[in-house]
């Protein structure tokens, strides 16, 4: 399956449904997970913490990725957001890590899971990031690290997309710092119209009155033949297009700041 075939098989998903997220999780390699930490969360850590160490840092629609252990090891108290049970349990245990698990209230009619581990200062939440509130974090985060989260809520129904950046932004202190990941085609023109992607106009409609926005670079997401990673930011592309020439995505990062 080529890139656009693949690109249109996931425009077809009802990303607002559960099931759909489970259905990924029905495999030890889901769709949108990577076996490696970031490298640009890696280079720009010291600019995204402001050299600053014990911070609390969200990452959205977590899935059971390397950088959540990574940021602990760094020092930091990590807070993951996941909806799907299965991803969860498979972070704890391809990391061969143990934890604590308790049920808790979201509203009277919503409940969820708190899994905290017992060796790293790492804590999922499972439920919807939708339900999740500053309350049940525990407070504010000085930091948010997005990787791809947002180029998924995206695809949901109108509206979501906003909502998901309040909420984001609700969560994070006055001198907190968002860090964002998302993909583009490098050749939009051949890519199927029923896949929405993130973009500067989006970014700026949806910061721009609360936030500065600063463009950190892209870099072109290199071939799974070259690097094995298979994360939610990333799906399969082919190295020649029927069309005659090579595709590949571009990966955008930006920093927002409060003003």
């Amino acid at each position: 399956m080529d890139t656009q075939e693949n690109l249109e098989r996931l425009a077809a998903y009802d990303f607002e449904s559960k099931e759909t997220w489970e259905q990924d999780w029905t495999t030890d390699k889901p769709e949108f997970h990577t076996d490696e930490v970031n490298a640009m969360l890696m280079k720009q850590h010291d600019d995204f913490t402001r050299g600053r160490t014990k911070l609390r840092i969200l990452v959205p629609l977590c899935g059971k990725s390397l950088d959540m252990i990574w940021l602990a090891e760094q020092g930091h108290s990590v807070v993951g957001v996941e909806l799907i049970r299965n991803g969860i349990e498979a972070f704890f245990r391809d990391n061969k890590l143990t934890y604590h698990e308790k049920s808790i209230s979201l509203s009277p009619e919503i409940q969820a899971t708190v899994f905290k581990a017992k060796e790293k200062d790492i804590t999922l939440f499972e439920c919807s990031i939708f339900d999740f509130s500053v309350e049940v974090a525990g407070g504010q985060f000085d930091c948010i690290w997005d990787r791809g989260s947002m180029t998924a809520i995206n695809m949901m129904n109108e509206g979501r997309l906003k909502q998901y950046t309040d909420i984001m932004l609700g969560f994070l202190n006055q001198d907190g710092r968002y860090f964002l990941e998302f993909f583009t085609p490098e050749s939009p023109d051949c890519m199927p119209p029923s896949f929405r992607f993130i973009s500067e106009k989006n970014l700026s409609e949806l910061f721009g009155e609360r936030c500065t926005i600063r463009f950190l670079g892209k870099e072109k997401d290199i071939p799974d033949s070259e690097q094995h990673s298979s994360d939610k930011s990333e799906v399969p592309r082919v190295d020649a297009a029927e069309q005659g020439r090579e595709f590949s995505m571009m990966m955008h990062y930006y920093f927002m700041d409060f003003k």
